[in-house]
């Protein structure tokens, strides 16, 4: 993998002396390779954090320590959906209804405020024929 790494920073290495502003590379897979990149790169770096992932998944603060100029959660919100999903939807299999429990689902005053129904029925008001 040093081979791979190595080939990885010295094309983030010329990107930099091209101009760019930040670069990133992709599936580092031990704390030693975040490091190298964070430190042997002269611009801010991007770490991507995929859950289960090849790239070790470090505290934030940690990424910040090292010198990652931003890190990226991908799946984050997209996994834990699907957990979500999986645990209301179990439920109402198992039990056959499905209320408004905080513990699997939002409740449909957070669902209206999240979609912004009060700044779209105030719109339609305005505008609506």
């Amino acid at each position: 993998a040093i081979h791979g790494l190595d080939d990885a920073l010295e094309r983030a290495h010329a990107f930099i002396e091209a101009g760019a502003d930040l670069t990133f590379v992709e599936a580092p897979t031990s704390v030693d390779e975040l490091s190298r990149i964070a430190s042997e790169l002269a611009c801010p770096q991007v770490v991507n954090i995929v859950i289960g992932g090849k790239t070790p998944a470090l505290p934030a603060a940690q990424f910040g320590a090292m010198g990652f100029g931003m890190v990226l959660y991908a799946n984050a919100a997209l996994q834990g959906a699907v957990r979500g999903m999986t645990n209301a939807l179990g439920a109402l299999k198992r039990d056959g209804e499905l209320g408004e429990d905080p513990a699997l689902v939002a409740t449909f005053a957070e669902r209206q405020e999240l979609v912004r129904k009060g700044v779209f029925d105030r719109l339609d008001g305005e505008y609506g024929g």
